[in-house]
């Protein structure tokens, strides 16, 4: 057995779609970039999200075609495997090109073409499966991997979600959910999600006739999405302040009494390692429902709290939960213990120190 990650290793990160595929990816990158002479580089879909964020933090990075096959209709999964296929003689150029001796996956269609190129050139591979239930990215290409990493951390100490400087705060202190106004945030993650931008602001502003109000609302809802969100809660006399996109958002968490969000496993990451409690609601059409087993799974530990999407047709009893949830700051900060706690969070030079201890199986 040997180290397949040195002093000295080349690393590719490769992953894309969305935000809970990118952000670790790049954490990754800065972490090695931070700690390594060494260079990193990013492979990801051309004009992507990646490929803007990889280029705002100065990572080369080198455009590969993917397609997706989930959700598809028949004509456009042929789509997607042309596209695959064709992404893999580019991906064997740059790995020619770039000469990494290892590559990282971070999940989404994207990696494929480079991941199975990797293999190819006998390159090693670690894929990190942030999800309760794997993707079927992961599940492909599991078999090509030296290791794959997962939430919990395994018998070497690998494992946990790779996250920035400044996520993983300190445990929460009691002082932060007795404090007036309540302070909510409601996000649908980097894209936002309509479905939250339509319901949410009515049953927000359904508390207005409770004990809790007022309360500070900041809502994050897309960019597509930012001018009918803000019109919404308008039209409704709610105030809110909306923004499209929020950088710097570790720091915006741990000053918030409740979050609201979806239930991919990066937002989770970041809610529960900053040691904030949240109502989560998942994506209903996530692939295998990954987000509601992702969802059901914090509120079983007690680190939060489940809505399904369909429960927010109901306002009134969404009503009277939230108010009862906010109208209880010692339970709000026991979640918020319990989410610190039990989070899958590590700093991403810790998750890359440990993966410098590992060694090929």
């Amino acid at each position: 057995m040997g180290r397949f990650y040195g002093p000295e290793s080349r690393l590719l990160v490769t992953g894309g779609g969305t935000g809970g595929h990118v952000i670790p990816a790049l954490e990754i990158a800065r972490a090695h970039r931070r700690r390594k002479s060494s260079p990193v580089f990013y492979a990801g879909g051309p004009g992507s999200l990646e490929s803007r964020l990889s280029e705002a933090s100065q990572i080369p990075f080198f455009p590969v075609s993917s397609g997706g096959v989930v959700g598809k209709s028949f004509t456009e999964k042929l789509e997607g495997l042309r596209k695959m296929a064709a992404g893999i003689p580019a991906a064997l150029s740059i790995l020619a090109r770039v000469r990494p001796d290892l590559v990282i996956g971070t999940g989404g269609y994207v990696q494929i073409p480079v991941v199975v190129a990797a293999r190819l050139k006998r390159i090693p591979i670690v894929l990190l499966e942030p999800n309760r239930i794997p993707g079927l990215a992961n599940r492909l290409l599991g078999p090509l991997a030296a290791r794959t990493v997962f939430p919990g951390k395994d018998s070497t100490g690998m494992g946990g979600i790779p996250v920035g400087e400044g996520v993983r705060g300190p445990e929460p202190v009691r002082e932060r959910f007795s404090r007036t106004p309540s302070r909510i945030l409601v996000m649908g993650g980097s894209q936002g999600a309509r479905s939250l931008n339509r319901l949410m602001p009515e049953i927000l502003g359904g508390l207005r006739n409770s004990a809790v109000w007022p309360i500070e609302i900041l809502h994050q809802s897309g960019e597509r999405w930012m001018e009918e969100t803000r019109e919404l809660y308008r039209s409704l006399g709610v105030p809110a302040r909306v923004e499209g996109f929020l950088p710097g958002i570790s720091g915006l968490l741990r000053d918030q009494t409740l979050v609201i969000a979806r239930a991919g496993a990066m937002t989770i990451a970041e809610l529960t390692g900053s040691g904030t409690p949240a109502i989560y609601i998942p994506f209903p059409h996530s692939a295998g429902r990954h987000q509601e087993e992702n969802a059901l799974s914090i509120e079983r530990q007690g680190g939060g709290w489940y809505w399904s999407e369909d429960s927010l047709m109901e306002p009134e009893a969404r009503i009277r939960e939230l108010s009862e949830i906010l109208g209880r700051p010692e339970t709000l900060f026991s979640v918020a213990r319990t989410a610190w706690h039990i989070s899958p969070a590590v700093s991403s030079d810790e998750w890359l120190l440990a993966l410098e201890k590992s060694t090929l199986p």
